[in-house]
């Protein structure tokens, strides 16, 4: 590199730590940020200070120390919680934003200490009773990588850009990322083998009107529901018995191994459970739709050996057919 190199790219160093410099000096406490971040988040002081591992009252004395730095009141007390002021709204757009950013570059580099590590996302339900499983028969081969799972109930909050691949469910539209076909939606109660001793000789309306069913909760209505099951198997019901509520099809599956309800079970997830018969399918036929589970793979895997021992471990062909192939990015 020339001299005159050396020193123009010092020079623009020297500006970049100029401005970083007049940024940090721009800053509120760092610690106040951290304590308006968890009470915006949790809606409460004392949860907050639980999160943080602090007592109460050090919360109200980073959030008066907050204040008085931006000069204006951020939350507002209603007894136990308290209320955002639209100031405080548009500070945590700011603060979630950047704490955004920082946890995308943190997992970034730390995927770089893990290059051979095979990263996927999925749903709990999925991880838990049937990839973990998988992986294990699988792990001990020769070849096989180390694999990272991350779970989360929400596509929201899978992170697509930061893994190397997902499983999730859907139609197969993932803009730019190859997909492949993994199960086609099939769905059907089931239940533990002692509780479906009861309800397998019964009708399915009485099933629907008195059995113990375990509903799932899904606010983004991805999912078939007890109401899809009335309309395609059983349409005389009367009504649909609401026993209780889960918050993912992990849990429903779960409960349903308990024995404490039916759940109705999606392929790809049970599979192994019914063949064991830890849980019995209480229908015949399942109900079908043209979702899936879709596997979604990062383009850096291609002609990797990571790639090659995840379609081994998934079973999928190593090529493209009509279940398969690259979204278009749009």
């Amino acid at each position: 590199m020339k001299p005159l190199d050396v020193i123009w790219n010092a020079a623009k160093f020297h500006s970049v730590i100029k401005n970083i410099d007049k940024d940090m000096k721009d800053l509120p406490p760092l610690r106040a940020v951290a304590a308006f971040e968890a009470c915006y988040r949790l809606k409460s002081f004392t949860r907050a200070a639980a999160s943080l591992n602090v007592r109460q009252p050090a919360i109200s004395h980073q959030i008066r120390l907050l204040e008085r730095d931006l000069g204006t009141k951020l939350f507002i007390k209603r007894g136990a919680t308290i209320d955002a002021t639209p100031n405080a709204d548009e500070l945590y757009l700011a603060v979630s934003s950047g704490l955004s950013e920082i946890a995308r570059g943190s997992e970034r580099i730390r995927r770089r200490g893990l290059e051979d590590t095979l990263s996927l996302a999925t749903y709990p339900g999925i991880a838990a009773f049937w990839l973990l499983p998988r992986i294990a028969r699988l792990s001990a081969a020769e070849g096989a990588p180390p694999v990272r799972v991350t779970t989360a109930d929400r596509d929201a909050d899978i992170p697509l850009a930061d893994v190397d691949c997902a499983i999730l469910f859907g139609t197969g539209d993932w803009p730019g990322y190859e997909t492949k076909l993994v199960a086609r939606e099939e769905v059907v109660p089931v239940a533990a083998p002692a509780l479906a001793a009861e309800w397998l000789e019964q009708p399915p309306e009485a099933l629907l009107e008195h059995g113990p069913l375990i509903h799932l909760e899904d606010p983004e209505a991805r999912w078939h529901t007890w109401a899809d099951w009335k309309a395609r198997r059983a349409p005389t019901a009367l009504s649909v018995n609401c026993a209780f509520t889960v918050t993912n099809h992990g849990i429903a599956i779960q409960e349903a191994l308990l024995g404490a309800g039916v759940a109705l079970g999606w392929s790809g997830v049970i599979d192994d459970l019914v063949s064991r018969e830890a849980l019995v399918p209480l229908h015949e036929r399942p109900i079908v739709s043209d979702r899936g589970y879709y596997l979604i793979l990062s383009e850096h895997l291609a002609g990797s050996s990571r790639r090659a021992w995840l379609l081994e471990l998934l079973g999928l062909p190593d090529n493209d057919d009509a279940e398969s192939g690259v979204s278009p990015v749009t």
